[in-house]
């Protein structure tokens, strides 16, 4: 489904909301989005994004993720309270925003795991949305840059080490983005 309306502060960027998927969620999942969604002041969406992505971005690292018991165990758990949610008639209709090339990477994860994407997204929620509801004073705390870092873009460090005049090792960080600068709002 292609999105007719883009957000007001995407208007004239190069970034556009390219698709929407429709994902079945438990109502208790759906208030817990919807909860820190309103206390972080940020979208719905966004809360999703953020727990979708992490969890595309392990699986597309180097090593990828395998289906360890505790992920198995979470899979699990997951499809168990979607089939109690169905069951029971309490099953929320979630729209997650996709910009770009977001929808490959997230089938692509899908596909390496062997699940559909809407059970990936579960999965990931399951995972990781309770990160977001940690307190400031946690060492897990999500702060406001790293959302939005990455919800909407995915950036990616690298340490790279060099070797200076002196006996010491010269640290530093580089920032790599799979994006153009100008392209950034």
């Amino acid at each position: 489904m292609k999105c007719m309306r883009q957000p007001r502060f995407l208007l004239g960027k190069g970034v556009q909301i390219t698709n929407l998927i429709e994902v079945h969620l438990p109502a208790e999942q759906w208030r817990a989005i919807v909860k820190l969604a309103r206390a972080r002041g940020w979208t719905f969406s966004m809360m999703t994004r953020f727990c979708v992505l992490r969890l595309a971005s392990k699986t597309a690292s180097k090593t990828g993720i395998e289906w360890t018991p505790r992920l198995r165990e979470v899979h699990d758990k997951a499809k168990l309270r979607i089939s109690i949610a169905r069951a029971e008639g309490q099953v929320h209709r979630h729209m997650l925003c996709l910009y770009g090339d977001d929808e490959k990477l997230i089938r692509v994860a899908a596909m390496d795991l062997g699940i559909t994407m809407s059970a990936f997204i579960r999965l990931a929620l399951q995972l990781y949305l309770h990160l977001l509801a940690m307190e400031k004073h946690s060492k897990w705390y999500v702060t406001d840059a790293h959302l939005v870092e990455n919800s909407i873009r995915l950036v990616e460090q690298m340490t790279i080490f060099a070797a200076k005049a002196g006996p010491f090792p010269l640290l530093h960080e580089l920032h790599s983005w799979h994006w153009e600068l100008e392209s950034y709002w």
